[in-house]
């Protein structure tokens, strides 16, 4: 068996203008608009203190303070639980497995969509893969880069920065996946655009997210105008007119989980 190569890591780049940033004095430097990023703990942070709406602050707050407990059993059966879903004690598991399925035969690059503590980045990463997390909470992110140490895993590499303003020049990424978060995001289309936008064509996203039911999870997110559930029809709507194609769902309790791809030519 031939040895596998390892794949050399992209770079991040300003999430402003989306051109290559230079290192200086533990931080990441933009000469086209003049901003600097900290890198705290070896993560770069792309926040600045006016980034995040109301909501967004409070959302990353309670990540911070549920990043310790995030991946232990009882928050995962409790979740499982409220959303209905058979056999939740594997849920990471699961769907790590669905991903890695969905991003079968890739190498290179891989983007985390609001990565959480790097629960799927370092379940999926490897010498043929890097993966790349984005996360607006700290506290996660911090986390996650004490369970990547302690794994002994390689090719993990997270950022804090917004979905909206992903730190990533255009076409860099061979796949991406997005773990229970899209419902997360106000606007789902310009959302799923910017992900786009970091894609090469033809590259699969992997999704979990929820649809409309009568959980409890559902009743919560049906009081918060910032949280929703998909119906079917209108999130294939929404893949569509953000440059996706292939939209392929399945449903276990109201937890959805679906692969699409990036077209290979979007108007």
């Amino acid at each position: 068996m031939s040895e596998i190569t390892p794949i050399n890591p992209i770079s991040f780049a300003c999430p402003k203008c989306k051109r290559p940033l230079r290192s200086i004095d533990n931080a990441l430097h933009c000469g086209e608009c003049d901003r600097t990023y900290p890198i705290v703990g070896g993560i770069p942070d792309f926040l600045s203190p006016t980034s995040l709406t109301p909501t967004a602050s409070r959302l990353a707050k309670f990540m911070d303070l549920v990043a310790p407990i995030y991946e232990s059993r009882l928050f995962v059966s409790v979740l499982t639980k409220l959303s209905n879903v058979n056999n939740g004690a594997q849920l990471f598991d699961r769907l790590a497995s669905f991903h890695a399925e969905t991003l079968k035969g890739i190498r290179g690059a891989i983007l985390d969509v609001a990565c959480g503590p790097a629960t799927y980045s370092r379940r999926i990463a490897s010498l043929s893969r890097n993966v790349y997390g984005i996360d607006i909470s700290m506290g996660v992110l911090r986390q996650g880069m004490t369970y990547v140490a302690r794994d002994g895993v390689s090719g993990v590499h997270l950022a804090q920065a917004r979905v909206e303003e992903l730190p990533f020049e255009n076409a860099v990424f061979d796949g991406v996946i997005c773990s229970g978060s899209l419902h997360l995001f106000p606007d789902t289309v310009f959302a799923l655009r910017e992900v786009a936008r970091t894609m090469k064509p033809g590259a699969p996203l992997s999704v979990q997210t929820f649809v409309a039911g009568k959980t409890v999870i559902n009743r919560f997110l049906q009081k918060r105008s910032w949280l929703h559930t998909f119906e079917l029809a209108q999130l294939q709507q929404d893949l569509t007119e953000a440059g996706f194609e292939e939209f392929l769902p399945e449903l276990d309790g109201i937890v959805l989980t679906f692969s699409a791809c990036k077209a290979t030519s979007h108007m």
